[in-house]
């Protein structure tokens, strides 16, 4: 899919810019966001980027994280807002005034429940992370490639394909990587920091979370509980439980996890994981959120019971409509 024009053209002759993307962060989340932050620096603009949740410790390492600002640093309004990888407007969190304000909104995404909730609007669903996306709004401006917004794209596309493992991998997202490591990329370095450098506090949660997990439809559907006491207990935030739900979708038998994880404010995050059948982005959207076929998630009113028994009824038809049987 071609860049639309109308977000080249808004993005390059902004009077300003400001760039953010969805609550608690991913890789992709962040490493687009630096990642074009510091292209259109090498155009001459000077965007801000920001974000509601702090940078997750896990990307701190990026070049450019330790300029990202949080919602009190901003102001009322800019001439373009760049919103990266998120569904809907909701999404960005507490940044939402000031892209609200903002003169232009630029919407790019690759979520299939995207709402186009933006002045211009590029969403390609085929493209496997939004740093793909990132990557070609990049070339199109003629920036070249540093090895400092190579490692942000690259950290990006790993994370929101399992490091290639997930069935979003294509031909096309195998070779934007190749071109990121041709530019100074380091797989092995990044790889490191993401996986293999998790604070104890983490680790110890997801032990603890891990053996609370709930099976249920002979096996089926995999259900985790990441409470707000595990949390407090191992000193670990939000961000730090970022994967936990991997450990129950990689359970053999297993056809769809879903974690639920209380929030400071009382509220549920869930996320949601399948194999090969079932059709997440329909059961998130059905309370609200959004997403991908295999991966989505939405956010509900706690307590976490109540919340957690509609959406395991919800997840118990999805099964059945993907054609699964079991016996009760």
């Amino acid at each position: 899919m071609n860049i639309p024009d109308d977000v080249l053209r808004a993005i390059a002759e902004a009077s300003s810019i400001l760039i953010t993307t969805h609550v608690i962060p991913d890789g992709d989340a962040i490493g687009s966001m630096l990642g074009m932050k510091m292209a259109l620096e090498q155009i001459g603009l000077s965007p801000v980027a920001a974000i509601s949740d702090p940078v997750p410790a896990s990307l701190r390492f990026l070049p450019g994280a330790g300029s990202v600002l949080g919602p009190e640093d901003l102001l009322s309004s800019y001439g373009v807002a760049l919103v990266l990888d998120c569904g809907d407007i909701e999404r960005v969190g507490r940044v939402a005034n000031a892209v609200r304000g903002s003169a232009a909104v630029v919407n790019v995404d690759h979520h299939a429940t995207n709402d186009e909730f933006g002045t211009y609007n590029w969403v390609d669903t085929q493209a496997a992370a939004t740093a793909e996306l990132a990557a070609q709004i990049i070339r199109a401006l003629g920036v070249e490639y540093t090895p400092e917004i190579a490692a942000c794209l690259y950290a990006g596309i790993s994370t929101d394909t399992g490091s290639f493992r997930y069935s979003n991998t294509r031909a096309a997202t195998l070779r934007t990587a190749a071109e990121l490591i041709e530019a100074g990329a380091r797989p092995w370095e990044i790889a490191q920091n993401i996986y293999d450098s998790k604070p104890y506090g983490s680790l110890a949660a997801l032990a603890e979370v891990i053996l609370g997990i709930e099976f249920s439809c002979d096996g089926l559907l995999a259900s985790m509980n990441i409470t707000a006491e595990i949390m407090a207990k191992h000193g670990v935030s939000e961000g730090d439980t970022e994967g936990y739900i991997g450990y129950a979708r990689s359970v053999a038998g297993v056809e769809a996890a879903v974690a639920f994880r209380e929030a400071p404010d009382g509220l549920i995050r869930i996320g949601f994981r399948s194999k090969e059948k079932v059709d997440v982005a329909r059961v998130a959207s059905d309370f609200g959120g959004g997403g991908h076929v295999r991966a989505s998630g939405c956010t509900m009113p706690g307590p976490l019971p109540e919340a957690r028994s509609k959406v395991m009824l919800r997840l118990r038809t999805a099964l059945r409509e993907a054609g699964y049987t079991w016996t009760e």
